[in-house]
């Protein structure tokens, strides 16, 4: 309880000064601007890294062994396209949000259906989050569940509700480099504990229980998920300047990569020390109450840290679309009110909305195929080449895709969707430009 209590009143003290120092909307927004390459590349890796990529991968990796690496490896290959062909593009817009940027290269309404896209899959996503922090809340408070999903959840929109992009990105760096220290620790105790699964150990890029397939998949669509996101481009449009942009993104690239690796190892060295049978998603968990008490606790403090990162994003970039790109209005006094209401949003769906949350889940896979696939191939061109109405048509067309790989499980549909979409932005570019009259900023 004593470590909890303390880790929420070091953030709600983050978020108090950010919100005393303030500089207005740009603050708010964007850090004012003012993110170096270290913390650019440091937050970029700490949204990355969530719960889900921390445990679930583990898990990945304790089932399948070294083909878990995609995951993570699919992200960082994501992120280094988005780096080489995006970055600086989206630095030197000048945006406050990504919808703001697809305004300039498709047109509004292209930037309405975006938004209208983001929001509910980024309120599913922090309804996981929550769900998560509660359990991590839990085990670290001894809270009963009910209220460890509260604290979580309030500690998180709390302070990301009074210092926006600002406490986000500043909380990101120790506790990025607070989920390292654990991972790191944890894995060093196993291998002096045991090393023998290490030895037994074949590098591989598929297998039997990884198999092209599931590699294609992770690639396509995870590793899209990555190429146009409204997290990642939210940190470039926070860096000072195109450099400082640059330099994170390939910082992160070499984070995420790193980190993988890490984290492979980690569930790996677990299959000597957690019991036969266990399901994946409870390995480390079940490996942290193994350990000794302080080395359990160090790696459960990195967990949190891992969700925590990757909530505050969900929640700061949900607001700040529906302010900025919905409602039209730069306010951070109405955008503290809006980040207030998703919070609530997203603990009523971690609580008790699990059928609602699934259906809700789907809009990621709708945002991947629709909205990062068409996105990626505008932004490749010059502004206004693409017709509007043929970026509609490929949202519409890519979306459908993802949606009908989601309810029927057949990952065939994403990709057919992700192709048509990129099909029809390349038909809107040759088959006649019509200019986009709808800069950003």
């Amino acid at each position: 309880m004593l470590i909890f209590c303390l880790y929420a009143a070091l953030l709600l003290g983050l978020g108090l000064r950010d919100a005393r120092r303030s500089r207005g909307e740009a603050a708010f927004f964007v850090n004012g601007r003012s993110s170096g390459a270290w913390h650019t590349g440091f937050s970029l890796i700490a949204s990355c890294i969530g719960g889900s990529a921390t445990m679930g991968m583990a898990g990945l990796a304790w089932q399948v062994g070294t083909p878990s690496f995609w995951w993570l490896g699919s992200g960082a290959c994501g992120l280094a396209l988005l780096t080489l062909f995006l970055a600086k593009k989206v630095r030197a817009s000048g945006a406050y949000t990504m919808p703001e940027i697809v305004s300039a290269w498709l047109g509004p309404r292209a930037r309405t259906l975006v938004s209208f896209i983001i929001l509910p899959a980024w309120l599913a996503i922090l309804a996981a989050q929550f769900t998560a922090m509660g359990k991590l809340t839990h085990a670290l408070a001894s809270l009963p569940p009910e209220w460890a999903l509260f604290a979580g959840a309030a500690v998180i929109t709390a302070y990301s509700c009074l210092g926006g992009q600002a406490s986000v990105i500043r909380s990101d760096l120790p506790q990025c480099l607070l989920l390292i220290a654990g991972v790191l620790t944890a894995l060093l105790w196993l291998f002096l504990h045991d090393s023998a699964p290490l030895g037994n150990l074949r590098l591989e890029i598929v297998n039997e229980q990884f198999g092209p397939g599931r590699f294609s998949y992770f690639m396509l669509v995870m590793g899209g998920s990555y190429l146009v996101c409204p997290m990642l481009f939210g940190r470039i449009l926070s860096a000072r300047n195109e450099k400082s942009a640059l330099r994170g993104c390939w910082f992160a690239v070499a984070g995420l990569l790193f980190s993988a690796a890490a984290i492979v190892v980690l569930g790996v060295l677990c299959r000597g020390f957690v019991p036969e049978g266990m399901s994946p998603d409870d390995v480390l968990s079940s490996a942290m109450a193994l350990m000794p008490s302080w080395a359990g606790m160090l790696l459960l403090a990195a967990l949190l840290s891992a969700v925590l990162s990757s909530a505050d994003s969900c929640v700061v970039t949900a607001s700040t679309v529906l302010c900025n790109d919905i409602l039209g209005r730069r306010d951070v006094a109405l955008c503290r009110k809006v980040t207030l209401l998703l919070g609530a949003g997203g603990l009523a769906l971690a609580a008790r909305g699990h059928g609602i949350l699934d259906l809700l889940l789907m809009a990621n896979d709708i945002y991947v195929c629709g909205v990062a696939v068409p996105v990626f191939v505008a932004m490749l061109m010059k502004r206004g080449t693409v017709r509007p109405s043929f970026a509609l048509a490929a949202m519409a067309a890519g979306g459908a895709g993802g949606l009908s790989s989601a309810v029927f499980g057949e990952p065939f549909f994403a990709y057919a969707g992700m192709a048509l979409s990129a099909a029809a932005m390349l038909a809107g570019r040759f088959m006649g430009s019509r200019p986009v009259s709808c800069p950003a900023g």
